[in-house]
Order: structure tokens, then sequence, then C-alpha cells
């Protein structure tokens, strides 16, 4: 059986063309798109670090809420009913004052860690995901000491080393971006 070369040429003609197009860069963020949210629904929804371990339930001195004041908006209101009696901790009551669950760990109080991250082009050859800001990027990196922290039996402050992972691809995760970069670069090569 012969090889043609005419079909390798072309390949690596349209590759070369891809390249100076930038268009490998948008396959990328394609792809790291793909990862972005399904680790932002690891994180976000399910709750979980790149282990799949949960993050846990909150910690801290737990003191009885007390009577709230009185407030004319009716949604706070209801709020400050169902938390009042309850044994909570400073950080939980802060939670369900604003609606927020306590029963589990979550990373979303207003949503702005959420929305921090992104995908960003590198350059025409990398893409990455991170934090759009300074402020986001440390209370991540906070919070997987802090759940670090508390598995190891140490009190729940964001100091420390060794942080468990959370904010990165899981191997799952990985697995997909590969793929969903695979069939875009697909694409791009595909004969016009």
């Amino acid at each position: 059986m012969s090889f043609d070369i005419t079909i390798l040429s072309k390949k690596i003609q349209a590759i070369k063309e891809a390249f100076e197009n930038g268009n490998f860069a948008d396959a990328l963020v394609g792809a790291l798109n793909t990862g972005n949210g399904l680790m932002q629904q690891r994180i976000f929804t399910q709750n979980k670090d790149t282990q799949g371990q949960s993050f846990g339930t909150y910690v801290g001195k737990k003191s009885k809420v007390g009577k709230l004041p009185k407030t004319s908006n009716r949604t706070q209101a209801k709020r400050n009913k169902a938390v009042e009696g309850q044994e909570l901790t400073y950080y939980q009551r802060k939670r369900a004052l604003r609606g927020r669950q306590t029963a589990k760990k979550d990373l979303e109080l207003e949503g702005s860690l959420r929305r921090s991250i992104e995908t960003v082009i590198e350059n025409d050859k990398a893409a990455i995901i991170n934090f759009s800001n300074d402020e986001s990027a440390a209370i991540a990196h906070g919070q997987e000491q802090q759940i670090t922290n508390i598995r190891n039996g140490r009190p729940g402050t964001t100091k420390g080393t060794g942080a468990t992972k959370i904010f990165n691809l899981d191997t799952k995760e990985r697995e997909e971006v590969t793929e969903q970069g695979i069939i875009l670069i697909n694409e791009i090569l595909k004969p016009k």
C-alpha cells in the first residue's frame, strides 16, 4: 500500500493556516470552557473537590440566635423568623440571613467567586482557566486551605500548607477537555 504525500502536506498546510489565523486558540478556549463549566458544576452545585470528596459542614462555635430586630422587608422578616432560635455558627447565621442554605458547606454566598472564574487566551497556542481578580484567587486558596485544615483536625483557618485541590480540573474534566479539543481541532482541519 502506498502513502499519498499530498494528503499529509495538505493537513500540514491546514495546521499552519489555523495557527496563523488563531483558530487553535479558539478551539482551546472552546474546549476549556467545557472544562470550566464542568469544574464549576462540581464546585458550586455538587460541593466536591477534585477527588470527589464533599466540602463537609460549617464548623465553628455555635450559639443560639436570639430575637432579631423587626424589619419592614417581608422577605427578610421571614428569613429572620426562620433563623431565630437556631444553633448556628457566625457564618451560618450570616448565610441564613441572606437566604442561603446552611446544612452543608458550599462556596457560594453572593456568586462573585463563581463569576470571577474565566477562560483566557494566553497566546495563540495556549489558553488557561484562572480568576479575573486577586481577591477571588485569595478567597479560593483560603477555602482550599480551610477545608484541608478541617479534614486534618486542625482549626478551620485559611492559613497553612498542603491545600486540598478544588479550583483545578479533575481527571474526568481533563478528559472531557481533551476530547472536546480534539473534536474542535478536527473541525478546524476539516477540508472546506
